[in-house]
């Protein structure tokens, strides 16, 4: 007999957790289904958790007592827009051009955008999500992981359960909390699949440097923390930008760049970039940050896809028996590299929960849900108002003269004796020592992504060098295996010695060449099945648990 739930919850996320700890406080039998071993092994952030937003539906309304029990690292006291120039050469030192919003009033309120609710924390979801995860069963509802959703049940054009990797589950209704790769939300009619211009790809690396030295350097009193957006000639061309958070004892460190741009600066810039890591890596090589850096060990790398919220967030946020709450909904704004998604992940959670004890009442799960779209009214604006902002903060303009412009006019002179080169192995040699700081449970009988025989035929193939992991690789007959269109064309131009007869090679290799794939050190960002074709590249959710095991997220 297939057992009967008031309300599923897939994805124990901090969308997920809030929507069944909401419902379990008040009593109602829920079922909170996570596909990774523990919560928040699977997540990642950059990243700054806002505790209140919209009034009754923060995290503080929920968890009144979050920032006395919560794992946070550090409360963020300052926000800070960084614009960085290359270092150059001159007169035996190295000059560049920086500008700190601190410096400039009018940027320094721009950077304080997203602050003011005086409930401001850096966190690491592999630890936070699992403390809220473990709220949910404190309070009686039923958190059950390793346990993958990969269809819904259907009865009289009504949503009324789960298909998971184990058994078939019912409900009065189902949320959809399963992220920015959520396949629910397709199945349901809510959304096609997403494109390259529907999402931003963020990289992080997490640096291990301790309490002390991180006060130390940032000139920070014990358990405050600050927050960076940066952007610069790093970034090749990518829209979007870097950013630093300060944990307790770590450093949270990378980019979060529109995924077009990333693409296209992918292509055009072969000799230099191989993969989006290598902009962390040269971001984290300049002498701005390297001071900041400085005997810093890295300890977690990853990827995530972030989706833009003013294309992805869902017109119609629900179908009878069924709703979709944080990144499955588009719920999450950016702003440069600021990010912020989980209050608004948090607070669609608590408004599907409120809906579906309103809907309770009635005694009905179809019409009533549309109290749902009422209820998210006050994102959804916020949401539009920085589909406004974006036509700026991503325009050409300001990554091209805008903040170069700027940096000339207003920016201060820095200098350094010597420049950290950043690593100079290949691709494939640096991607490895990057997954090295993961755990994986690797799935031997079951691959979650499937890539037809027809990726040979692709003119492309810009899995291979947006793959923040090995998974995709090009064998080229005669010259090898690559993990990026950069090692490839230094093997040509080591050749034919010409730059521009080098290119061309690269590419009439890339259109020949064999893609070869392997899953086992996938970091489930969805990169590849975003870039499509979908008929190609179809990826789902790993089962029992399997795939990468974030320690920090």
């Amino acid at each position: 007999m297939t057992d009967k739930y008031d309300v599923i919850v897939v994805g124990a996320g901090v969308g997920g957790s809030a929507a069944a700890l909401y419902l379990a406080k008040k009593g109602y039998d829920v079922m909170l289904l996570e596909k990774g071993m523990v919560p928040g092994q699977k997540n990642l952030t950059g990243g700054v958790l806002y505790g209140s937003f919209v009034e009754g539906y923060g995290l503080i309304d929920l968890v009144p007592e979050f920032e006395k029990e919560a794992p946070l690292e550090r409360r963020v006291i300052d926000y800070r827009l960084v614009l960085l120039s290359s270092p150059v050469k001159s007169g035996g030192k190295f000059q560049y051009k920086y500008l700190d919003s601190k410096d400039v009033p009018l940027l320094h309120s721009m950077a304080h955008r997203l602050k003011g609710t005086g409930h401001d924390y850096t966190v690491h979801r592999a630890r936070f999500d699992k403390w809220l995860a473990s709220k949910v069963e404190q309070a009686g509802g039923l958190v059950v992981t390793g346990t993958a959703v990969e269809d819904l049940l259907w009865r009289d054009g009504k949503v009324v359960g789960v298909r998971t990797t184990k058994e078939d589950v019912e409900a009065d209704v189902v949320i959809d909390a399963s992220g920015v790769t959520s396949k629910l939300v397709i199945k349901a009619g809510l959304r096609e699949p997403l494109s390259p211009e529907d999402v931003y790809h963020g990289v992080k690396f997490v640096f291990e440097l301790g309490e002390s030295e991180i006060e130390s350097r940032f000139g920070l009193a014990k358990g405050e923390g600050i927050a960076m957006a940066v952007m610069g000639d790093f970034l090749h061309g990518m829209k979007g930008g870097g950013f630093l958070y300060t944990d307790k004892s770590t450093i949270s460190f990378g980019i979060a760049v529109d995924a077009v741009s990333m693409l296209k600066s992918l292509r055009d810039n072969v000799p230099i970039l191989g993969k989006p890591v290598d902009v962390v890596d040269e971001m984290a090589s300049h002498p701005y940050f390297s001071k900041y850096l400085e005997g810093a060990k890295l300890v977690e790398y990853g990827a995530h896809n972030i989706p833009k919220g003013y294309r992805t967030f869902l017109e119609r946020p629900f179908i009878p028996g069924f709703m979709v709450v944080g990144d499955a909904l588009g719920a999450f704004v950016k702003l440069g590299a600021v990010i912020d998604g989980m209050r608004r992940a948090i607070a669609s959670g608590i408004m599907a929960a409120v809906t579906y004890e309103q809907a309770r009442k009635r005694g009905e799960f179809s019409q009533s849900l549309s109290l749902y779209k009422e209820l998210l009214k006050p994102l959804e604006a916020d949401i539009s108002r920085y589909r406004a902002e974006t036509l700026v903060s991503e325009s050409d303009f300001l990554y091209g003269r805008g903040y170069t412009s700027l940096l000339q006019s207003a920016g201060k002179v820095g200098y350094a004796d010597i420049i950290k080169e950043p690593p100079t192995v290949d691709s494939q040699q640096r991607i490895q020592s990057l997954t090295a700081t993961l755990s994986y449970n690797e799935d031997k009988e079951w691959a979650h992504i499937n890539v037809s025989e027809r990726a040979d035929e692709d003119q492309m193939k810009m899995w291979i060098p947006a793959c923040p992991a090995n998974c995709y690789t090009l064998l080229v007959e005669g010259k090898g295996v690559f993990a990026s269109f950069r090692d490839l064309y230094k093997v040509n131009l080591s050749k034919v010695r010409d730059p521009g007869e080098a290119a061309k090679l690269t590419w009439s290799d890339v259109r020949q060449g064999k893609v070869r794939f392997d899953y086992v050190p996938c970091v489930a960002c969805g990169t590849c099945w975003v870039i499509g074709p979908k008929d190609v590249i179809d990826f789902n959710p790993e089962r029992q648990g399997h795939g990468v095991k974030y320690s920090y997220g």
